[in-house]
């Protein structure tokens, strides 16, 4: 079986299953007597720590010549985006928050696949079909529960207005927890119908189970830290392990620290601002959701280990005993 952590606990905990979310995030919520503080505690630890590791690629020595080589692709692109993005959100706030969860749900579902494929032994179409499908259903699920009353009037503006007789069919479906406890459990029991070894069969369950809470809880930021918080976990634990393990931690790396740290606490406190209706200007809350924006785009690239240099620089590392 492929290792990425010697700690067989902190592999399973952290990149395999991160179950333990779950229990510790109602723990806090029950100690606090509600989510504000537990949801700021998840978002500046995991969150906005994962967003902040993104630029460790562009921090670290061994990829300044592959950043120096793909300078459009690396540097003008995202940062072309990023200035658009945030001009758009000053204009249409909702049309980016919007565009910012689509990017986000593609994002994390690819995370997902790429987990999956680092366990196996060959690649599965279906097992990724599996992922995708289990994703994105849970998505739409959840953005229908969520946020259909916020978009409907935008959506309509250029979708059919009898579409809206649909939706309110699938309400009913969606509202049905016996249903959407049937659909989970199918889509489980196929993950782990797969012949491969343990670590496989939980990175596949962790796929299709990371937008389920979507589909039970009574909160969005519920969701996010339950669901999203497990792509959190796994993103952090793979950073540790190619920036951080067994590497002398010096003034560079406390200063990597640092920023990380620094980063995670300015964003976290924005943002949550924003999820919990706290007066904030729109043009601040668009500076987190701009970076997030960035990091959805600098990931597509620096992770991809079909390229020579991301192999050896990264790849070689991330598997290192």
């Amino acid at each position: 079986m492929k290792t990425i952590i010697n700690n067989k606990l902190l592999e399973f905990n952290f990149v395999l299953f991160p179950i333990w979310i779950l229990p510790i995030y109602f723990l806090l919520k029950h100690i606090f007597n509600g989510p504000e503080l537990p949801f700021l505690i998840f978002l500046i630890l995991l969150g906005e720590t994962h967003f902040a590791s993104t630029f460790l690629f562009y921090f670290d020595k061994k990829n300044n010549l592959y950043v120096r080589n793909n300078k459009f692709i690396l540097i003008y692109i995202p940062l072309i985006l990023a200035i658009l993005y945030f001009l758009l959100g000053l204009k249409y706030f909702s049309l980016a928050i919007l565009l910012g969860a689509i990017a986000s749900g593609i994002h994390v579902t690819r995370q997902s696949i790429g987990i999956s494929r680092i366990y196996a032994l060959r690649t599965n179409r279906l097992i990724e079909l599996l992922i995708y499908t289990s994703s994105f259903l849970f998505l739409i699920i959840g953005f229908i529960r969520f946020y259909y009353q916020d978009y409907s009037d935008f959506l309509f503006s250029f979708l059919p207005s009898d579409l809206n007789t649909y939706v309110k069919y699938f309400m009913v479906l969606i509202n049905n927890k016996i249903l959407m406890i049937t659909i989970v459990i199918l889509f489980s029991a196929f993950a782990i119908l797969e012949k491969t070894d343990l670590k496989k069969k939980f990175s596949n369950l962790c796929g299709v189970l990371l937008y389920s809470p979507y589909l039970f809880v009574n909160d969005i930021y519920d969701a996010i830290i339950i669901g999203v918080g497990a792509h959190w976990s796994q993103y952090l634990i793979l950073n540790y392990k190619i920036y951080f393990y067994k590497s002398k931690l010096d003034l560079k790396k406390k200063l990597q620290i640092l920023f990380i740290i620094s980063y995670a606490i300015i964003m976290g406190v924005i943002l949550y601002t924003y999820h919990f209706n706290i007066s904030m200007i729109e043009i601040l809350i668009l500076v987190p959701l701009t970076s997030q924006f960035f990091h959805y785009y600098v990931d597509a690239f620096i992770w991809r280990f079909s390229i020579k240099e991301i192999r050896e620089n990264i790849g070689s590392r991330l598997f290192a005993s």
